[in-house]
């Protein structure tokens, strides 16, 4: 359902495609060791979205997170904001988006809305995703494939105007049961010193069961090897049980062996120099409407970070909830 809304006293009219709330609450027990043990309950996320035309060719997309920014720097309302970007449509296959925007970088965990996500990996974790930018995007006749284009702020900016950008180009392929989001990426981490990411995720699903890898090389040109030395590697599936249940498993690893952990300025600052870690995550999501709307869940994990394990348990609930399809319901009865 759509809601109408008449801008001004033109013959325009804006639409509200989504009007979305959705939240998220954990109940968490950590065990590092028999001396380090915390648990406790908290909320993960809330958020608002709005989605709409304001004419046939252009769509506006907002997303806000209420409950805390996303970049440290800013303590600011606009910070807590994780999109909120305008599409053109200026032909049936290129449209420019503006805004504040996901940044553009491959691989279906970075790709996946962090309220659907248990445990990730140690990059997931810390970088800043959301950043203001301007993207260019193709999309092939046959809607199969989409090019994208992207120059943003660098997610690296610790402070408002620092001069450093984040360069992007991504390609998202729908090809039968296989899909891809692939990217390469230069990013700046200082004026004129840049980091480079080739990210590939890799997505099988069919007959309810949806695999990906994901495998990503971060480099500078600074550094001795350009490939293997800072990286990393996610294998998940998720199985449906007819329309209630999802069974799921994931395990990765971060390693980043590009510089000694001693060296100042390091090229990485989101895994850093030094840093070994891998993980094992089992778990179900349990809807008990059927629908997505209202989510249980429970997830087992394991992480070994630099020689030390640590064991989590996480047990909580996710609502999402479209106001405009209540209120539609409302009106039909």
């Amino acid at each position: 359902m759509a809601l109408a809304i008449h801008a001004f006293a033109q013959d325009k009219v804006v639409t509200l495609n989504t009007l979305r709330l959705e939240t998220r609450a954990d109940y968490t027990f950590n065990y590092y060791s028999k001396d380090s043990v915390n648990h406790g309950f908290s909320g993960k996320y809330l958020n608002v979205v709005l989605d709409g035309n304001i004419t046939d060719k252009f769509s506006y997309h907002f997303r806000q997170r209420i409950n805390s920014p996303n970049v440290g720097f800013a303590n600011t309302f606009f910070q807590g904001t994780d999109w909120a970007y305008l599409n053109w449509n200026v032909t049936d296959n290129f449209f420019i988006s503006g805004g504040k925007q996901v940044v553009a970088i491959g691989g279906w965990e970075y790709d996946t809305a962090p309220i659907d996500i248990y445990y990730g990996t140690e990059f997931w974790n810390h970088v800043c995703c959301y950043e203001m930018g301007l993207s260019l995007n193709y999309l092939t006749k046959s809607k199969k494939d989409q090019i994208l284009f992207q120059m943003s702020n660098s997610p690296f900016i610790n402070s408002a105007l620092q001069s450093i950008y984040a360069y992007n180009l991504l390609w998202y392929g729908n090809h039968g049961i296989f899909k891809t989001a692939y990217s390469a990426n230069m990013i700046e981490y200082e004026p004129g010193h840049f980091i480079n990411y080739i990210s590939l995720g890799n997505k099988l699903l069919f007959n309810g069961i949806e695999m990906y890898l994901d495998i990503m090389n971060r480099a500078s040109f600074r550094q001795k090897g350009f490939f293997g030395q800072d990286f990393t590697a996610i294998f998940g599936i998720g199985i449906d049980i007819g329309d209630k249940w999802i069974v799921f498993a994931k395990a990765g690893i971060d390693s980043n062996r590009a510089q000694l952990p001693t060296e100042n300025n390091p090229f990485d600052t989101w895994v850093i120099p030094g840093k070994d870690t891998d993980f094992e995550s089992v778990g179900f999501e349990y809807y008990p409407l059927g629908s997505r709307n209202v989510r249980l869940h429970l997830c087992g994990s394991h992480n070994n970070i630099d020689g030390m394990d640590m064991y989590q348990a996480n047990v909580g609930f996710t609502w999402k909830v479209n106001l405009l399809n209540i209120k539609k319901q409302k009106n039909q009865e």
